[in-house]
């Protein structure tokens, strides 16, 4: 099976100079976390509502400024005529949960962890490359806590 039978064909892309709040909104709209970003059809970045999130909520941000702040600009890609298995060792090598799928150069679609989900694929092998993807960095430095109780 290729990623052409799974794969999301209908893609909803937003110009690198959108404000932050309309890409959420195109998010919200279209029920999707992930958007890729272009500028004169080309693809510049992607970015995702954890992207927004984060950036946003951490940096203390104002929603009027340009998405192209937040942009993942390294953009991992898969070839159309590739097989399952491959992209999903793909996501799990860069921790990613969705990829761009091309065929030469053009944009073709998008693949996503929930795609691969939904298929025959060997439960086994999506979900060591899950962990794989969602694997957490921790911080080295521990912290001692005073906590005697816990109440509601």
């Amino acid at each position: 099976m290729n990623i052409d039978t799974i794969m999301s064909k209908d893609i909803i892309v937003a110009s690198i100079h959108d404000h932050v709040e309309t890409v959420a909104t195109l998010m919200k709209k279209y029920d999707i976390g992930f958007i890729p970003l272009v500028l004169n059809k080309k693809i510049m970045g992607v970015i995702t509502d954890r992207d927004l999130v984060v950036g946003m909520l951490a940096n203390h941000l104002d929603i009027d400024q340009s998405v192209e702040h937040y942009m993942t600009k390294n953009i991992i890609s898969i070839n159309v005529h590739k097989s399952i298995a491959d992209a999903i060792n793909l996501m799990g090598k860069n921790k990613i949960k969705r990829l761009i799928v091309t065929n030469r150069k053009k944009v073709v679609g998008v693949l996503s962890i929930s795609d691969l989900i939904n298929t025959n694929v060997n439960p086994d092998i999506i979900m060591k490359n899950l962990k794989q993807i969602n694997e957490i960095y921790r911080n080295i430095d521990r912290f001692d806590t005073e906590i005697d109780e816990f109440y509601l």
